[in-house]
C-alpha cells in the first residue's frame, strides 16, 4: 500500500497539513475509501479520497474568492466537515465547529458565514471588501462539551489541533471507528489521525451495541476509541458471536475515567487489543496517556515533569492541576483524583458532586457498587433537588440482556439498593432507584450528571 506523504506533512504549515494530506493520497490511490458512513448497515456508503479531495479544491476556490471572515460549520455529514476543516485550513480562514447543543453560541462569531453539507459559500457583501491572505495561522474553534456546565468556545491553533496525531508507519492505513460526536474536540482528534495518515474514517449506523459490533467486523476496524461508557455497553450488551470477530490492535478510552472492572471486561473480549486512556480537554488538548492497564496514573507523576513537560498537581480538596509548560499557569481541571496505593484514581468532577445534607457523595462510587450487583449492566447516579437536605442521591439501572436464574427485576433493584447498604454511608445510598431500559448518554457518548436528558442511542 502507499504511504502518505509523512515527510512532506511534516515540513508544511499545520493549518496545510489536512488538505495536503487528502490531496496526496488521493493523487496515488484515488480510490481509496476515505470516509464509511451508516456503517454495518444496508444504508452503509464510502466517500474515496479523490472525491474528497475534488471537493476540498472546489471549496478553497470559493473562499478564495470570498474570503470570509470565518466559517461556521454546520454541517452534518461527516465527509462535509472534513472537507470546511481542510479548504478553510489551506486557506487561512478561521472555522469553527459547534454540536447541536452548542448552537446557540453562534452569535459570538460576528460576520462568520455558515456552511452546510451543500458547501455553497455566499458572497461577500458589496460593502465589505475583499480581505488579503492572512499571514498568521488561523484558529480552529471547538465547544466543550457541556458535560459539567453550559457549552462555551474554547480557541486552538492548528498546531495544538494536530499535536497528538501520529505519524509514524504503524499508523498508516488503518481504519479508525469513530462513535464520538465529529464537531466535539475527541471526534476532531478522530477523524484528524485517521486522514493525516492515509486512513479510513468508520461510522457506525448508530450506538446501538449490535450496530457498533458490526462496523467493527465488516469494516475490519483496527482502532477503536470510546468512552467508557460506551465502551462498557459494547462489552455488556452486543451480540457474543459478533464480538468474537472483531480484530481490533488498538482501543483509546478518553472523556471519563475507567474502572478496573471494565478495563478487565475489555481485556477479556478484546484480548489482542492494546488498551490506551488518554486523559485531555477541549481547554486543554491531550495532557497524558496510561497504557499499562490500568486505572488512574502512577502516584509518582505528581508534582514532576512527565514527557513534553507536562506538570501535574493537586489541590488540598484533590481537584488534579494541570500545567502544560514551565511557562504556563497551572489550570484546574475539575477533576477530582484520590491516592489508592502507588496509584492515582479519577473519582469524579468537582461539579458532579451530590451534597445531601452538607455531606458529599461522588457518584462515580455508588456506580460501581451499583454495577458490580448481578444481573445490572450499566448505572447512572445523579443529584435531585430535596427541601430537606438540598439533594438527595438519585440512580437508574439497566438490566443485563440475561438475568441469572430465578433473578426478577424486582430481585435485581433489591439486590442493589442491599449492596449500596452494606459499603456505602448512609446518605449516599440512592433514594430512588429506577430500572430503564437503557441509560442514556451525552452526544459526547458520557454518562450523564443531570436529572433530565434526551436519549442518545
Amino acid at each position: 500500500m502507499n504511504q502518505p506523504p509523512v515527510d512532506d506533512l511534516a515540513d508544511a504549515p499545520a493549518e496545510d497539513r489536512l488538505a495536503a494530506a487528502i490531496a496526496g493520497i488521493a493523487g496515488q490511490d484515488p480510490a481509496r475509501s476515505a470516509v464509511v458512513t451508516a456503517a454495518g448497515s444496508s444504508g452503509r456508503c464510502s466517500v474515496d479520497y479523490a472525491t474528497l479531495a475534488a471537493a476540498v479544491s472546489r471549496l478553497e476556490e470559493r473562499l478564495d474568492a470570498v474570503r470570509p471572515v470565518g466559517v461556521v460549520a454546520r454541517a452534518t455529514r461527516v465527509e462535509s466537515l472534513l472537507v470546511i476543516a481542510a479548504a478553510c485550513g489551506r486557506q487561512h480562514v478561521p472555522v469553527a465547529f459547534l454540536a447541536e447543543d452548542s448552537r446557540d453560541l453562534v452569535g459570538e462569531l460576528r460576520d462568520w458565514i455558515e456552511l452546510d453539507d451543500a458547501l455553497e459559500v455566499p458572497p461577500a457583501p458589496a460593502s465589505r471588501p475583499r480581505r488579503e491572505f492572512d499571514t498568521v495561522p488561523p484558529p480552529v474553534v471547538v465547544a466543550t462539551s457541556g458535560t459539567s456546565g453550559p457549552p462555551k468556545l474554547v480557541e486552538h491553533s492548528w498546531d495544538s489541533l494536530l499535536a497528538a496525531a501520529r505519524l509514524a508507519e504503524q499508523w498508516h492505513g488503518l481504519a479508525w471507528l469513530l462513535v464520538y460526536d465529529a464537531t466535539r474536540w475527541a471526534g476532531i482528534q478522530v477523524w484528524v489521525q485517521a486522514l493525516l495518515t492515509g486512513g479510513r474514517l468508520v461510522v457506525p449506523a448508530s450506538r446501538d451495541p449490535d450496530a457498533v459490533a458490526r462496523a467493527l467486523v465488516e469494516e475490519r476496524v483496527a482502532i477503536l476509541p470510546a468512552t467508557p461508557t460506551l465502551l462498557r455497553r459494547l462489552t455488556a450488551s452486543a451480540d457474543r458471536s459478533l464480538l468474537a470477530e472483531v480484530t481490533l490492535d488498538r482501543i483509546t478510552l478518553g472523556g471519563e475515567a475507567a474502572d478496573a472492572p471494565l478495563l478487565e471486561q475489555a481485556r477479556l473480549v478484546f484480548p489482542a487489543a492494546r488498551i490506551t486512556q488518554v486523559y485531555a480537554t477541549t481547554e486543554l488538548g491531550e495532557v497524558f496517556r496510561v497504557a499499562d492497564g490500568r486505572p488512574g496514573f502512577p502516584a509518582n507523576w505528581i508534582g514532576r515533569a512527565l514527557p513534553g513537560g507536562v506538570r501535574l498537581s493537586m489541590r488540598r480538596d484533590g481537584e488534579l492541576l494541570v500545567q502544560l509548560s514551565r511557562d504556563s499557569a497551572e489550570v484546574g481541571t475539575g477533576d477530582l483524583v484520590e491516592r489508592r496505593g502507588d496509584r492515582y484514581e479519577f473519582t469524579g468532577r468537582r461539579s458532579d458532586v451530590i451534597v445531601v445534607g452538607g455531606a458529599k457523595v461522588l457518584p462515580g462510587r455508588v456506580e460501581e457498587v451499583l454495577r458490580s450487583v448481578p444481573g445490572v449492566a450499566e448505572a447512572r447516579v445523579y443529584g435531585l433537588p430535596s427541601g430537606i437536605t438540598g439533594e438527595l442521591v438519585a440512580a437508574e439501572v439497566a438490566l443485563a440482556d440475561s438475568l441469572p436464574e430465578g433473578c426478577t427485576a424486582d430481585g435485581v433493584r433489591g439486590a442493589a439498593l442491599a449492596a449500596c447498604r452494606s459499603v456505602l454511608e448512609p446518605h449516599a445510598v440512592p433514594r430512588i432507584l429506577d430500572i430503564v431500559r437503557r441509560i442514556a448518554t451525552t452526544a459526547a457518548g458520557k454518562t450523564p450528571r443531570r436529572p433530565t436528558l434526551s436519549p442518545h442511542p
